[in-house]
């Protein structure tokens, strides 16, 4: 079984480095066609009982043709450029690490013991021509016995401060994000672990997306300029002659096959790109149900219908005994633990700006390989990646407030109050001085509350911690 996945990975490797140099081949042969036998043999000089020269028609098609096939190749070494400096990788994670550190100790040893063995044997050898044999002896070689043993460190679950830095992130049921037992990473929102990146050349990922439907498409928009160029003028040729030229014929043929494929091959890139999926998310999704930890930017006034955990952003001087009541309010984060419904993408923001999260924000982002794509940016303040009204829902369905819509509240009525009382003393010949008026409004549940400021909202939350740093509640 281990020797059939070695012969397989070799196969797709040697394919993989194969397959580039074929259409190097074919679009090399493709050139030879369209430009000397059909610009300069057909075009500019044709046999003389067919027609006169055509040199603009000569020129158009060999301006276009290379327009189109150096559109083709930036796009594609930028490709591949991309794939092989940048392929938007995640790291394997410290346990991994310890893990072939102790996997590397353990063949130390191993060979330790085996060379001391043949050791041992050589030297009875020796001492039995001598007539010298003084027993077995003993062997010093020490076998490894037991696991590896995992990566220990002081820090309570590393690595998790990458994801409840953020207001939401993908999560497992627990609250926890998802862990990746092959990498022994946490697994960053809307990550796959991909088993083919050691058999292949590379993989796309969200580095090299945009280019790649760049590059699909451009060697569509190419295939589909020769199939309309050589079928013309082989039709020509063939009413004029009553033969054909078969490298022409071979031409089209190519030419066909591949306008079909770039073609599919674009039309399903587009469809993620306008939904906001990946290929493993499109597998499943009309049935999919999105787990999300969303940040409690104020506690409920009542016990909530969901679940919830909580993180502590205490700094590293706090001990690690600490209890919730020694540390301040504000290192508590609070989550909670919501369900989307089936087929719902949180990340779906429209079809538009979908495609402007892919492609760019202008056109000539769009058209050229040049930038890459605004969704490898993942420093948006509330998720890894932009999140979209399926988000919002779900906060107002399980009544979390956002602390920036009550915020812009609050400003909004302290603007107001400042013209009513601005007026109020205009009236009375008074200043705009005086203490500010503390109001009142009503939450979601209908009780009257007090206007507080976003570090008070902070404060007020409470709760225990866990010792993997997140407690479940």
């Amino acid at each position: 079984m281990a020797q059939a996945t070695v012969n397989q990975k070799a196969v797709n490797v040697w394919t993989a480095r194969i397959i580039p140099s074929v259409l190097f081949g074919i679009i090399g042969y493709v050139t030879w066609v369209v430009i000397v036998l059909l610009c300069v043999d057909y075009l500019l000089k044709p046999p003389a009982p067919l027609q006169s020269p055509r040199p603009s028609a000569a020129i158009a098609i060999l301006v276009l043709y290379s327009l189109f096939l150096l559109l083709v190749a930036s796009t594609y070494f930028r490709l591949l450029f991309t794939v092989t400096v940048n392929p938007g990788y995640v790291p394997y994670g410290p346990q991994w690490y310890a893990q072939q550190e102790n996997k590397v100790k353990a063949k130390r040893r191993h060979r330790k013991s085996h060379g001391e063995i043949d050791r041992f044997i050589s030297r009875e050898k020796i001492r039995g021509e001598d007539g010298e044999n003084n027993g077995n002896g003993s062997l010093n070689g020490h076998a490894y016995d037991g696991p590896f043993s995992a990566l220990t460190t002081t820090e309570p679950a590393p690595g998790l401060h990458n994801f409840y830095k953020r207001d939401v992130y993908v999560c497992q049921e627990d609250g926890r994000p998802i862990w990746c037992s092959k990498c022994l990473n946490w697994k960053p929102d809307r990550a796959h672990h991909c088993s083919e990146i050691d058999r292949v050349g590379g993989v796309v990922s969200e580095t090299s997306f945009k280019f790649f439907i760049q590059f699909v498409a451009w060697t569509a928009v190419f295939c589909i300029f020769n199939l309309i160029v050589v079928a013309y003028f082989f039709a020509e040729y063939k009413r004029k002659t009553h033969t054909f030229d078969v490298h022409w014929l071979v031409t089209l043929c190519l030419a066909a096959l591949f306008s079909l494929f770039t073609m599919g091959m674009t039309g399903s890139s587009l469809q993620f790109a306008l939904l906001n999926t990946t290929t493993i998310e499109n597998l499943s999704r009309k049935a999919i149900v999105w787990t999300l930890a969303v940040h409690m930017s104020r506690p409920p006034s009542a016990p909530p219908a969901f679940r919830t955990i909580s993180f502590s952003t205490a700094q590293p001087s706090v001990s690690p005994e600490a209890t919730s009541e020694d540390l301040p309010p504000a290192a508590i984060k609070t989550f909670a633990i919501l369900h989307s419904k089936p087929g719902e993408n949180p990340w779906n923001l429209g079809a538009y700006r979908n495609f402007k999260s892919v492609m760019g924000e202008h056109w000539y982002d769009w058209l050229l390989p040049i930038r890459y794509s605004p969704c490898t940016n993942h420093n948006w303040g509330d998720s890894q990646f932009a999140t979209g009204p399926v988000v919002d829902r779900m906060r107002e369905e399980a009544g979390i407030a956002i602390l920036e819509e009550m915020r812009d509240e609050k400003g909004h009525r302290r603007k107001g109050h400042r013209r009513r009382h601005h007026r109020h003393h205009r009236r009375n010949g008074n200043g705009c001085s005086g203490e500010p008026i503390s109001e009142k409004h009503r939450d979601k549940s209908g009780k009257q509350t007090q206007d507080v400021s976003g570090d008070m909202i902070e404060n007020g939350l409470q709760a225990d911690l866990g010792e993997t740093n997140g407690r479940l509640n």
